[in-house]
């Protein structure tokens, strides 16, 4: 099992790396090609955003009940759900919120005491852990995005 500390660090370094990605990209680059299927950029970041707002609410009633799960599938289906109800969004609130989201996520895992964190629960995709192991799975998920973005950002240093 992971520590609190590997946790948070493996967090903070990935979500740097995933921002980093949207560095020397300008808004258009980042609203109008797909880099990951038919999602640009934003498209990606509001993707990751949804998922760190369903696990901060996750996280928060990690031995509790969570009846805004109940009935849910959490797939593809619900992915394109989240990214179409934001899509309308500005890029600059969309950058805004996963930012906040990753602060609050982060705040949530300050938070919690090692007992908490030890915990076994249910993940939103039906996998049983620790609450400590699902702060690092969501360091992973930042990860899982990276390379789709950091190969457009490269083709787009590259002339587009």
């Amino acid at each position: 099992m992971h520590t609190c500390d590997e946790a948070w660090t493996a967090l903070d370094r990935s979500f740097k790396e995933f921002m980093d990605c949207l560095g020397q990209l300008t808004e258009d680059e980042l609203t109008s090609a797909p880099v990951a299927g038919k999602w640009t950029v934003k498209d990606v970041v509001i993707h990751v955003w949804s998922w760190l707002d369903e696990a901060i609410h996750t996280a928060q009633a990690w031995h509790g009940p969570r009846p805004w799960q109940k009935g849910v599938t959490y797939n593809d289906a619900w992915n394109e759900k989240q990214v179409d109800d934001r899509a309308a969004l500005p890029l600059i609130t969309v950058v805004d919120g996963i930012t906040s989201a990753h602060r609050r996520l982060m705040h949530v895992l300050d938070s919690a005491d090692a007992e908490t964190l030890a915990t076994v629960g249910r993940a939103p995709w039906g996998e049983e852990m620790p609450l400590v192991e699902f702060f690092y799975g969501m360091a992973g998920h930042y990860t899982e995005h990276v390379a789709n973005l950091k190969t457009y950002q490269e083709r787009c240093l590259n002339g587009c």
